[in-house]
């Protein structure tokens, strides 16, 4: 596979020599100012995330090949810290570096990975909102009537190498509600950001960044503001 150099304005580590990449696109990168950099993120499927993976490491998420990029997805150390993950990517597990890379797409759109995204082709469909919250919520102002069931199960991020059905369907909700939020079944550091923002603007007394039967009522009852 031929080598691409990394392009230093948006995607870039902040060092004054660009890094030559082995594989076959950009890495997942914080760079310098990125709430500011920030575009609308895409539309994103399982099969998006499967073909990057072979485009960036082969499908390999152990992949560390000490070019300062790691995993999958090929994130590096600081954005993979950003995003609230400790150790390095490609010593995660498979959940978590995908969760991971859901959640940056989530905020960022294809751009942190511009070389694949071209190749293959992504970030074309309809954007969607790229802020924590959307300026354009659908919901009524008033109350949505009853909560499906609550099954008695706190949500934490102990729930990330899982996909469940009630963490799927309350992000779902919550992302119907205007907050910008993967519905992938599964419960991570970015989930736990915005149940604690929620609880918090709601004034709700729950264990911060939780998912507990207050917090799970109040995603359907409580109206929106």
């Amino acid at each position: 596979m031929s080598l691409l150099r990394a392009h230093k304005p948006k995607h870039a580590k902040p060092s004054k020599a660009a890094p030559v990449l082995a594989v076959g696109g950009m890495t997942a990168t914080l760079g310098a100012g990125l709430s500011a950099a920030a575009s609308s993120a895409q539309a994103a499927g399982q099969d998006d995330f499967a073909r990057l993976r072979v485009c960036e490491s082969g499908n390999h998420y152990a992949t560390n090949t000490g070019n300062g990029f790691y995993g999958a997805y090929q994130f590096d150390a600081r954005t993979w810290h950003g995003l609230g993950y400790s150790g390095l990517p490609s010593n995660a597990s498979p959940a978590t570096q995908d969760a991971a890379a859901h959640e940056l797409q989530a905020q960022r759109g294809w751009q942190p990975w511009p070389g694949c995204s071209r190749k293959l082709g992504l970030g074309r469909e309809a954007a969607a909102p790229r802020a924590s919250r959307s300026r354009f919520v659908v919901l009524p102002k008033s109350t949505s009537g009853k909560a499906p069931g609550y099954n008695g199960h706190v949500m934490t991020t102990a729930d990330i190498d899982t996909t469940r059905a009630d963490v799927k369907a309350w992000q779902a909700r919550m992302r119907a509600r205007g907050w910008d939020l993967s519905v992938d079944g599964r419960y991570g550091p970015h989930s736990a950001r915005v149940a604690a923002r929620f609880a918090a603007e709601k004034r709700l007394h729950t264990s911060q960044g939780t998912v507990d039967r207050v917090l799970w009522t109040a995603a359907w009852q409580l109206p929106v503001s």
